[in-house]
């Protein structure tokens, strides 16, 4: 039975990365792994200051638009190398094939399940991305399921800022408090969907960041299969 918290919701919006590609694991924590698991011996001060210097330019490339998941990979790797001084194309590759392989598991997992919840609930997605997560939906098989799909560079305006949301929720003719926001970050997903009005479902990674003062979700689940429970 479908919580009361919920009873009245219509549709339900979902982040991308951290949330559809993995259960609330941040690209940043993945990369830390991932260098350890190579055997590069990086401070992770240095991989957060490559990954985010990576994350820049990839923002600002406007050819990545039709990339899917591995050439982006290939180029933010590729990117995060050259801040570190590595020149390593067997360790690139290691872990650009180590990140897609993850994503790619959670992304077929998780395209079933939005075929699932399509039955009772308009779907869409909102993310902070590189003007390719339209790209990577339809390649994963989850933009048959997504009746919105925004891509902050696309659209010129990202999370947390409220005009995205707003726009999701133009597109989808809905109140805010007809919809559920589903995703990892509770500064960028869970405060301003609850500012709005929207229904709040926080996905608790592995490494959770919690914000001092920060006001309580609806709920929360640290795996996205759980989401049937709480809205069937």
């Amino acid at each position: 039975m479908t919580s009361r918290k919920f009873r009245d919701c219509k549709a339900v919006l979902f982040d991308f990365g951290g949330t559809l590609d993995s259960d609330g694991e941040h690209w940043l924590d993945r990369f830390y792994d991932l260098y350890k698991s190579a055997g590069l011996q990086v401070p992770p001060a240095e991989i957060k200051q490559a990954f985010y210097h990576a994350d820049g330019l990839c923002c600002r490339n406007s050819q990545l638009a039709g990339q899917g998941l591995r050439p982006l990979m290939k180029y933010h790797v590729h990117l995060q190398f050259q801040a570190l001084n590595l020149q390593d194309l067997e360790k690139e590759k290691e872990l650009v094939d180590a990140f897609c392989q993850k994503s790619e598991y959670f992304l077929r997992r998780n395209a079933r399940l939005l075929q699932r919840l399509r039955r009772g609930y308009r779907l869409g997605l909102v993310s902070n991305f590189y003007g390719n997560v339209a790209v990577l939906c339809e390649e994963a098989g989850l933009d048959e399921s997504l009746e919105v799909i925004l891509d902050s560079t696309r659209i010129g305006m990202g999370k947390p800022e409220p005009g995205i949301f707003r726009s999701a929720l133009s597109k989808l003719g809905l109140l805010p408090e007809e919809v559920v926001f589903v995703g990892d970050s509770y500064e960028r997903d869970m405060i301003p969907s609850l500012e709005l009005g929207m229904k709040a479902i926080w996905m608790r990674g592995p490494n959770p960041r919690l914000p001092d003062g920060a006001v309580p979700v609806d709920a929360w689940i640290s795996s996205l299969p759980e989401l049937e429970g709480l809205l069937s």
